[in-house]
């Protein structure tokens, strides 16, 4: 679809009047709240993560993502308190002071249950800079979509993935990109479903070596964390029509 096409260009007039016109302010602003219908009929809302989520994202993410190695056992309580403190430092500053981060945050029954960042055109991207194929730095990028296990399945991932594009398109952004692991099925399954892509220019591009890190997918090594599998470099373009 052309970019001045003239419905397309009306639906992005809609969507930021949507969003209370205030797109160019602060980032939150432009994440409209929403309520959605669950695949099992239950509800969920959707909506800009808030300083006093922080505590419940940090819970979250820290259940989640924190591993410790076998080393480094003895001082798992300790390294856990730091991490644990970093993170919510880091969604704090997010919420409150960042200009190029969004922050979402699901909740079912008032319960925080999901959460999801972009980082915007321009903006940091907390370690992801690292991986290969890189993505654009003037275009967002999805740094995570988190659900809490008791809930996945339920549509919440992919109800936090279309809030975080409504709220790009909202900005005029046109397209987004995400980072998966290359044995992440259940994280490609998802992104897949939403309209997410390998880039053709991305995948022409890879090298050697990302080739064969992608061969490890479901070896022992790969299982027992000993290698990289590497990262897949995915995109989807945006039109405001679709968010309406």
């Amino acid at each position: 679809m052309s970019v001045d096409d003239p419905k397309e260009e009306a639906a992005k007039r809609a969507l930021a009047a949507a969003t209370a016109g205030n797109v160019t302010g602060r980032p939150a602003e432009s994440v409209r709240p929403r309520d959605v219908k669950l695949k099992d009929n239950g509800n969920a809302s959707i909506a800009a993560m808030t300083e006093e989520d922080c505590v419940d994202g940090t819970k979250l993410i820290m259940d989640l993502f924190f591993k410790v190695r076998p080393q480094d056992f003895l001082a798992k309580d300790r390294l856990k308190a730091e991490q644990a403190e970093r993170v919510y430092g880091g969604l704090v500053q997010g919420v409150v002071e960042s200009e190029d981060r969004l922050l979402l945050a699901a909740k079912v029954g008032g319960k925080l249950v999901g959460v999801a960042e972009v980082s915007l055109p321009g903006g940091a991207r907390f370690g992801a800079e690292k991986f290969e194929p890189k993505a654009p730095g003037d275009a967002p990028y999805v740094s995570d979509v988190a659900v809490a296990p008791n809930q996945r399945g339920r549509g919440i991932g992919k109800a936090l993935l279309r809030a975080c594009e409504a709220a790009v398109v909202a900005k005029g952004c046109g397209a987004m990109y995400l980072h998966t692991k290359v044995d992440n099925d259940g994280a490609q399954a998802l992104f897949a479903r939403g309209g997410y892509e390998e880039p053709a220019d991305a995948k022409a591009a890879l090298t050697q070596m990302q080739i064969a890190q992608r061969g490890t997918k479901g070896g022992p090594l790969a299982s027992l964390g000993l290698v990289e599998v590497g990262h897949i470099l995915l995109k989807k373009e945006l039109r405001a029509s679709d968010y309406n």
